[in-house]
């Protein structure tokens, strides 16, 4: 009887347990189902159009001078006078005296030229009218004959006329050394170095002192090989100079001289070499050691497509917005590329729309969202 009231008891448990189990089940919530809407990217676009572009070379150089000139004394003796501007950074004018040696020994030197002339210029005056009268006297007495060299005088008057041109040769010299007594500045010029004293006594040869041209300067300016192509070779291309000093942006205009037409072997560069004046601006900070930024404008590039250089995806794709606003990916040709921009030559169909806003993750054939194409442009 035990045995049977365990069962029931067991068979009643579980009937319990059951229903509990299907009330929990009949009775539990419902989550609410809520679809989750698509968010698509908001791009710009550029629509493409080819045109001229201008290609423009960054680049940078240290300011030299064109001209760097030892100053040297062609004469010696000591020195009289030295200018009050013989000074490192004092400026002369092309022409003026800098410095000037006791010209008193080349002033008798260059009298006593002018007495030999004069002394040479009688005796070729004497020989001549002695090679006339020779003539005459012979005509007289020579009974027809023609009279011979020295009958004529004439080994005696090639010496007296060569006394002469000697004579004047001497007085040349002793002119020209007279004015190498002073010592001129070539060009407009300023004092790099002195090495000379009021009183110091020179030999020929003796450095008193270097200067530089004062307004007119060279840049080496260092491009890629790739550059150097697009580099105008009539050498009239323009090149732009800035520099920031103390918050302040400071410009100059320059041009383009030459190349060096030689690759340097450290660096793989070909160097290009701009002039630069300061004639007219007079701009304290264009001085020979200061480092300057350069922008060479070089070729013009007909029918190109100019875009940002944040358009490039990879190593050479772009992304295209089709007309049903999904996108695709293109590879292009580039013809160059800086740091902002990039010119392609070959890829790129008139109309087509380049995104040029980045897609983090982009697929072939994602739709996006154009933002306001009407307004954006090169």
């Amino acid at each position: 009887m035990k045995k049977w009231a365990q069962i029931a008891s067991v068979l009643v448990v579980g009937l319990i347990g059951l229903l509990v189990f299907y009330s929990l089940i009949v009775t539990k919530p419902v989550a609410e189902t809520v679809r989750g809407e698509v968010v698509l990217s908001t791009v710009k676009v550029w629509i493409a159009e080819p045109s001229e572009h201008q290609v423009i070379i960054e680049t940078q150089g240290i300011v030299e001078p064109v001209h760097n000139t030892d100053l040297s004394s062609e004469v010696g003796g000591r020195v009289k006078f030295l200018s009050t501007g013989f000074e490192v950074g004092q400026r002369f004018k092309e022409g003026q005296v800098i410095l000037e040696i006791d010209s008193s020994d080349y002033e008798a030197i260059q009298a006593k030229a002018n007495s030999d002339l004069a002394e040479a210029k009688l005796s070729l005056i004497k020989e001549r009218a002695l090679s006339e009268q020779a003539l005459r006297d012979w005509e007289a007495l020579g009974k027809g004959k023609d009279p011979n060299d020295l009958v004529l005088r004439k080994p005696q008057l090639e010496t007296a006329l060569a006394r002469v041109i000697a004579a004047k040769a001497g007085l040349e010299k002793s002119e020209r050394d007279l004015e190498r007594t002073k010592i001129r500045s070539p060009y407009e010029s300023k004092i790099k170095k002195t090495n000379v004293e009021l009183g110091s006594l020179l030999i020929p040869g003796t450095i008193i002192g270097s200067i530089y041209s004062a307004d007119k300067y060279e840049i080496r300016l260092p491009i890629s090989i790739s550059d150097y192509d697009f580099v105008e070779f009539d050498f009239s291309s323009e090149v732009n100079f800035h520099t920031e000093i103390a918050g302040a942006q400071y410009k100059w205009k320059g041009q383009l001289l030459r190349t060096e037409s030689q690759v340097d072997r450290s660096s793989q560069s070909i160097f290009l070499v701009a002039s630069i004046e300061n004639s007219k601006l007079k701009n304290k900070f264009l001085v020979p050691g200061i480092y300057l930024k350069a922008e060479v404008f070089g070729k013009r590039i007909k029918d190109t497509y100019s875009i940002p250089r944040g358009a490039i995806i990879g190593k050479n794709k772009i992304i295209i917005a089709l007309e049903d606003d999904t996108i695709s990916f293109k590879e292009v040709a580039i013809i160059r590329s800086s740091r902002d921009r990039v010119i392609i030559g070959e890829g790129i169909l008139r109309g087509e729309r380049i995104v040029t806003t980045p897609i983090p993750n982009a697929i072939e054939g994602m739709k996006v969202n154009i933002y306001d194409e009407s307004v954006l442009s090169d």
